[in-house]
């Protein structure tokens, strides 16, 4: 196997300096056989999150409309070998500074859509495209995240079509010889994709029964995660709902949208002043490159950090909504996954968690809006009327809600062709907007980075 050119994505955050020395006996495997290795530090580079604006297959068809260190990164990993993807494992996930820079890898991959063993993904932009190999460090032994961690790894490469891919999850405690001998295991493994039951199986269970924590506050939090945060968006019109329905049944509430500010001092201090007015927080968030986007892992992990440094962290509830572009719902297992782990992490009650496929349908536009274009959106209605409900009496929200959200928009037509329907006014849809823009079809197809 050829390993000339190797790029590692460093992922390790400021609090983790601990996970150097991991770092370094990965690249001395990794370089023995005389491979080149460039490594980007994601933390101290310059990086803007990215705005879900589709700018890099609308505008600059290929390549990111922020000209910063991104591109860098992205020419590199076109045109390398082997990508390895290096992180402290957050929550089963990547760390924030690996995720704001994976978030932007959707510039690698075509706006349009095409069926892989039953389910929805973006062809690739490159005809050559290296091997990916994910190696993910825990500090305290977590099976179940390591392998939230390892599905995840198998989603991303899925819809990056790498021509194989590995992923491996080590301990700082563990001896070093034993990691050595894993990363040199990894070189030469190619992992099975993880399609159709292996993601639907991190899907977690509804919860049943009455959970409401004594001492929790009729306060609830909505935190709205995606970054389009200049127009409306699919998650700010589920949560909005929510939230109103809440507030009808005698709430206090708030609402938190995510914006860059939560990289500083002040952002995360609202933040955590925010949530600990809470006694419920409402998590809805579109899903990113399989998981959350970055600025919620961000909050996510200050918010656990700050829960974990408290000696009696309040009694509080957690309810997460993923929505993705893909039409089948289970897409978003592993981001609801990750939520619930996170919830298990920070102490916080776990109250279920809600998955919409294709998200598009929704648009940005209010649910109850009369001359909103589009499918009927009653079930999605349905379902948070019943999860308000449901939280009211103290309960989660209940496995009926789950069902709604997941339903067919469009009654009586069978799933595949619902399926077919999304995806060709979808990538005419792009085509469109592309147009307005000069783009043309050929030009979206661009290939910026290759060699």
């Amino acid at each position: 196997m050829s390993r000339k050119k190797i790029v590692i994505l460093d992922g390790c955050g400021v609090h983790d300096q601990d996970l150097d020395p991991v770092l370094n006996e990965l690249s001395d495997v990794l370089g023995q056989d005389g491979s080149q290795l460039e490594t980007f530090p994601l933390r101290a580079m310059k990086l803007a999150h990215c705005l879900g604006c589709f700018g890099c297959w609308l505008k600059t068809p290929g390549m990111c409309v922020e000209d910063d260190e991104g591109r860098k990164v992205a020419r590199a990993v076109v045109q390398s070998d082997t990508t390895v993807f290096f992180t402290p494992v957050t929550f089963g996930g990547y760390s924030p500074d690996l995720k704001k820079m994976m978030d932007h890898f959707i510039q690698l991959i075509s706006p349009y859509f095409q069926i892989e063993c039953g389910e929805v993904h973006h062809p690739p932009r490159y005809a050559r495209r290296p091997r990916l190999m994910m190696v993910g460090v825990q500090r305290h032994a977590n099976a179940h995240e390591a392998y939230i961690f390892k599905t995840l790894a198998g989603r991303n490469a899925i819809n990056f079509h790498p021509p194989s891919y590995a992923a491996e999850v080590v301990g700082t405690t563990d001896p070093e010889d034993t990691r050595r001998g894993r990363f040199e295991a990894l070189l030469a493994r190619t992992d099975t994709l993880p399609f159709g039951e292996a993601a639907t199986s991190l899907m977690p269970p509804m919860v049943s029964g009455a959970t409401a924590v004594r001492g929790s506050t009729r306060r609830a939090l909505l935190i709205v995660g995606s970054p389009k945060t200049t127009s409306t968006s699919t998650s700010s019109a589920l949560g909005s709902y929510l939230l109103d329905r809440l507030a009808k049944h005698g709430w206090e509430t708030e609402s938190l949208t995510l914006r860059a500010s939560l990289t500083r001092e002040e952002g995360e201090a609202a933040l955590l002043e925010a949530s600990d007015r809470a006694g419920l927080i409402l998590l809805v968030f579109p899903l990113y490159a399989d998981a959350l986007p970055f600025l919620v892992t961000k909050a996510l992990t200050i918010m656990a950090r700050h829960r974990q440094a408290a000696s009696h962290p309040a009694p509080q509830r957690l309810v997460a909504i993923v929505n993705s572009g893909f039409p089948e719902t289970r897409q978003n297992s592993v981001a609801l996954a990750i939520s619930e782990e996170f919830a298990r992490q920070s102490g916080m009650l776990w109250e279920g968690g809600l998955a919409l496929g294709g998200g598009g349908v929704v648009g940005g536009q209010p649910l109850t809006e009369k001359k909103r274009s589009g499918p009927p959106v009653k079930h999605i209605i349905r379902a948070l009327d019943l999860t308000a409900a449901a939280l009211e009496e103290g309960r989660p929200a209940p496995a009926e809600a789950a069902s709604l959200m997941a339903k067919n928009p469009l009654p009586f037509i069978p799933f595949a062709l619902w399926r077919w329907i999304y995806i060709s006014f979808g990538g005419k849809g792009f085509e469109q907007e592309a147009a307005k823009n000069g783009v043309s079809r050929e030009r979206m197809l661009d290939q910026p980075y290759a060699a």
